[in-house]
């Protein structure tokens, strides 16, 4: 099999997702970096989206980080990231979705959203957003990971865009609650995985990264 290539953005939560995918799957590639601020032209060619991420291998292209964490349980299965059990496998897809359908959109929301009349509704929605996640989490009695003792995609999906939350705190007054102890039980074990401790970033990273876009500066 020709060798993944992996175009990423460290910003770039949905890049995030694929590195720790592969990672937790220790599979070989090679990684591209993607300056989303100038975006070379043979990207644009190379790329159906213009964005970042993207799987290569050979001649084939993936795109989209959930289609490209699928693709890597599905080729490279020797260290399974779903679970066999068809309803738990529905379940972990189940919250992969929510993730992509509910909590991300708020999320992603309250930082990209330049209208501040706005912005309360999105915080009431991602506190809500919050609250369901913690629930999820303490259903999870055998392990601190959303299916158990093993992190799963599941844990992929969501923990991206975790790491960025000084990014609200600082731009959008959005603390993350403290007194959800499921997600910072669940916090404390993701950032005690190797794959985590070896791609995060610190928060002075995301903070000035998004500065231009979210305090005003940009194209001034």
């Amino acid at each position: 099999m020709n060798k993944l290539q992996l175009y990423s953005a460290d910003v770039c939560p949905f890049a995030y997702r694929v590195r720790l995918c592969l990672h937790e799957k220790a599979i070989e590639h090679e990684l591209i970096p993607i300056n989303l601020d100038n975006i070379p032209d043979w990207y644009y060619e190379l790329s159906p989206t213009g964005r970042a991420p993207l799987l290569r291998l050979g001649e084939h292209l993936i795109w989209e980080s959930l289609v490209m964490n699928e693709f890597l349980e599905d080729a490279y299965p020797e260290r399974p990231l779903l679970p066999k059990d068809p309803v738990a496998r529905a379940h972990a897809r189940i919250w992969i979705d929510y993730c992509n359908s509910t909590f991300q959109p708020s999320f992603c929301g309250l930082v990209f959203e330049l209208d501040e009349s706005k912005h309360e509704a999105i915080r009431t929605a991602l506190r809500e957003s919050l609250k369901v996640i913690d629930a999820a989490l303490a259903e999870s009695s055998s392990g601190p990971f959303w299916l158990g003792e093993e992190l799963s995609l599941v844990d992929i999906t969501f923990y991206p865009f975790f790491e960025h939350a000084p990014v609200l705190a600082r731009y959008r007054s959005f603390e993350m609650p403290t007194d959800h102890e499921n997600i910072n039980r669940w916090l404390a074990a993701m950032r005690a995985r190797r794959s985590v401790r070896d791609n995060a970033r610190d928060a002075d990273f995301y903070l000035q990264a998004y500065k231009p876009y979210l305090d005003g500066t940009i194209g001034k």
